[in-house]
């Protein structure tokens, strides 16, 4: 069985992408200055966040039931340093589930069979590892057993013709391409952060009313979560920002870069 409490009974849920919407690589930070680290890897700052979103975060916790939502395995999430630790979080874009930090494995479940709906993971893999070998590909890798994806040395350097070869190849395989910075992730369709939060959100809810969702993302992969919301925000970059993208519910920050990441944690507490 799921471990969602029946006593967690939120009236709004807010669920919050992490990487170029909440915290940020220096290179993507933009001109914010005072910038916090928020992760490490290996020893050198990774992430960083504005003091202040940092702060207005812990107070959005108070107030609605704060859930990360994100692309990262449990291992990369849990480099990240929040101030104050989530009763949830879901990771592998909605195909992990963290309750209290630990995993779910009811939700593992459902996860693997909602991606065995896709070209099997080796299919998929096989897609990028047809380009391991080339100069602009830094690595290849597969991740929670779930989707894989390929980090390139920049993002300028991957050819837009086998970007555009690759999606219709991901399609066809029932799955989703998904470029976020130097890293191009293939993903099952049916794998999605809105299909892992609904599903949250129905079990929070049990018997009751479900819970008024708000939600922030910048990438095609957060796409269907901002559609699903009740009211949502994308920064003025990323993904998103570069296809023009918005939705009927959907508002943009007027900045970009970290302070885009302060003006959503702010929008979602002036809405909680």
């Amino acid at each position: 069985m799921t471990a969602v409490l029946a006593g967690d009974r939120a009236t709004t849920l807010a669920a919050v992408d992490l990487d170029r919407t909440l915290i940020y690589s220096a290179a993507a930070a933009g001109a914010a200055e005072g910038l916090q680290v928020v992760e490490h890897l290996d020893g050198v700052p990774l992430s960083h966040a504005t003091p202040a979103s940092w702060r207005l975060l812990a107070e959005l916790a108070g107030r609605a039931l704060l859930v990360p939502v994100t692309t990262r395995t449990v291992a990369q999430y849990e480099r990240v340093r929040l101030p104050v630790v989530p009763r949830y979080a879901l990771c592998a874009n909605g195909g992990v589930l963290l309750a209290d930090g630990v995993r779910d494995p009811a939700w593992d479940d459902w996860a693997a069979d909602t991606a065995a709906q896709a070209a099997p993971l080796p299919e998929l893999l096989g897609l990028l590892e047809a380009v391991a070998g080339q100069p602009w590909v830094r690595t290849v890798r597969a991740a929670e057993g779930l989707f894989c994806y390929l980090v390139a040395h920049a993002r300028e350097a991957i050819p837009a013709g086998w970007l555009a070869a690759t999606g219709a190849a991901v399609t066809a395989a029932g799955a989703t391409l998904s470029v976020q910075g130097r890293k191009v992730y293939v993903v099952p369709a049916g794998l999605s952060k809105a299909a892992g939060l609904l599903r949250l959100r129905r079990l929070l809810a049990g018997e009751g009313p479900a819970p008024r969702l708000l939600c922030a993302g910048d990438s095609l992969l957060d796409a269907p979560m901002l559609l699903a919301a009740d009211a949502a925000v994308r920064p003025a970059h990323g993904e998103l920002h570069e296809q023009d993208w918005t939705g009927a519910r959907v508002a943009v920050t007027a900045a970009s870069g970290a302070a885009a990441g302060e003006e959503i944690v702010r929008w979602l507490l002036d809405r909680a």
